[in-house]
């Protein structure tokens, strides 16, 4: 069968048959296999895709991926998601064609709606604990985007042979299990091992076509690719559940089986599932601009009155969003410093330990720019507290003008606060640091009394600098190092590598002037 899947394969791509690969995707592919790859270079790419770059900066603004803050530029998008997220994010955004394909009776809607319906699946049921369990950890942007390109081979053999495909796909369009039996009869190869022949021809990354070629027989796949390849076969198991209300007997037997026998859900817990996956699709079908049909509600596995479950479930769905919204603002105030607004060091210790990890997995190097304010106490002792308050809050609002979307500004405690920078280099980190304190250092507070200087000592670290990836404790206690020697050496400067701003300025006056 992966004999004939591969000669069809080159068949079709000889005489130009198959779809074009998506030409920015794979240029942002082959940058990524870069080890010097720059993430100027990568926007640059997406730049040139205005289709592409909507789809992204959708993505990552919504819900999906949660920012801080609204996401306006590629360069935000980039930063906040990391190297590895865009490029599998990018390479599934980057699929979907314009065009119908002239296979008869072949709905290119309907198509994407599966499968971005497999992707979201696949997507959630990677966080869940059972299948890890199973098959093993999977990221969830792996996840994603092995379950948006699990029928790749569809739409390649409904563009390549149009009229034969026809009627094999048509009448089995509901249950995937169903079509791939269908095509091995009549084709003599299904879906799965064709698209894996495409995938590789467009040469993309070889665990993501090895999960396609045996998403349908997981237990087949190679050891690496094993967790994924059993990640997609549930979501897509679950597919004809959650996209039909009238799925055919043999697949609610099968998503049965999976739910009950090996994700161990009771009938509440797969409800709820099921509601978080279609919510979550929806979501995806707007990035896409997906037109679905009439929202529905997950398909009543267990045999109760449709018509029944529809009004419990949109009793729930109701009772679940204001649920939702209630747990998102107590979220938000368990992250926020009530005094400044700003995050909260409960907030600053969650980001750092995800950049750290994040440093761990190559998905980019941060800087941690630490800085409090200089003779805080006399404020208090002169003025009194509430001007202290005040001052505390004024310091914060400069430098929240004055940080990118993406960065971080958190309280740390008392009058020191911490800024994480994402996906910044020494050059980037230093030009903060030198900016966060002119900024505070321009920016008198106005007082009855006249205008009141106020300054900061800053401290630098970037995980770059050591030969492992860093410590949450550890960065943050170079990082606060580096404040302190700011205070001996007279306050109202920065420091980075045990150098206050003037000696690191004067080193690179005195490396100029050697060469």
């Amino acid at each position: 069968m992966t004999q004939d899947a591969a000669t069809l394969a080159q068949q079709l791509h000889s005489t130009r048959r198959l779809p074009s690969p998506p030409g920015t995707a794979i240029r942002v592919l082959e940058l990524c296999r870069r080890d010097d790859v720059d993430l100027k270079d990568i926007t640059d790419v997406l730049k040139t895709d205005p289709v592409l770059s909507g789809r992204l900066l959708r993505y990552a603004n919504s819900s999906l991926v949660a920012p801080a803050r609204k996401i306006t530029s590629i360069e935000q998008a980039v930063g906040l998601l990391g190297v590895r997220a865009v490029q599998l994010t990018a390479l599934g955004f980057a699929l979907a064609p314009d065009a119908d394909p002239t296979c008869p009776g072949f709905d290119l809607q309907h198509f994407w709606r599966d499968s971005t319906l497999v992707a979201a699946t696949a997507r959630i049921l990677a966080d869940q604990a059972a299948m890890q369990r199973l098959a093993g950890k999977v990221p969830r942007d792996e996840a994603f985007t092995a379950g948006l390109l699990a029928a790749l081979g569809q739409l390649a053999l409904a563009y390549g042979i149009p009229d034969d495909y026809a009627q094999v796909a048509v009448p089995n369009r509901e249950d995937r299990f169903a079509l791939a039996e269908a095509e091995r009869n009549t084709l003599g190869c299904d879906y799965a091992f064709f698209g894996a022949e495409v995938a590789t021809l467009w040469e993309l990354p070889e665990l993501l076509c090895d999960a396609i070629r045996f998403q349908l027989a997981p237990d087949k796949a190679p050891s690496p690719a094993t967790a994924l390849a059993s990640v997609v076969h549930a979501a897509t198991i679950l597919l004809p559940v959650l996209a039909s209300e009238q799925p055919p007997e043999p697949a609610r037997q099968r998503a049965r089986a999976l739910i009950e026998n090996q994700l161990k859900l009771t009938q509440q817990q797969w409800n709820e599932l099921g509601r978080q996956i279609l919510e979550d699709h929806r979501e995806l079908a707007e990035v896409f601009e997906i037109r679905l049909s009439t929202p529905h509600e997950v398909f009543d596995l267990y045999g109760q009155a449709q018509e029944q479950a529809t009004r419990v479930g949109l009793v729930a769905q109701l009772e679940r969003a204001r649920v939702l919204e209630e747990n998102r603002k107590l979220l938000k105030q368990a992250h926020t410093d009530p005094l400044t607004g700003v995050a909260n060091r409960a907030r600053l210790e969650q980001r750092l330990s995800e950049l750290c990890l994040g440093v761990a997995r190559g998905h980019g190097h941060f800087a941690v720019v630490m800085f409090d304010i200089d003779h805080f106490k006399q404020f208090n002792d002169t003025y009194g507290h509430a001007l202290g308050d005040e001052v505390l809050r004024h310091v914060a609002q400069i430098v929240l003008t004055t940080i990118r979307e993406v960065d971080l500004l958190a309280r740390y405690g008392g009058e020191e606060f911490a800024v994480l920078a994402p996906q910044t280099d020494r050059r980037g980190a230093c030009t903060l640091a030198a900016r966060i304190r002119t900024a505070v250092a321009d920016s008198p507070l106005d007082h009855d009394s006249g205008p009141l200087s106020v300054t900061i000592s800053v401290g630098l670290a970037l995980s770059s600098d050591y030969r492992n990836p860093p410590t949450p404790l550890q960065i943050l206690r170079d990082a606060d190092r580096q404040l302190y020697l700011s205070k001996e050496r007279g306050r109202n400067t920065w420091s980075y590598l045990d150098r206050t701003a003037a000696q690191l300025l004067r080193q690179k006056a005195a490396i100029g002037a050697s060469r």
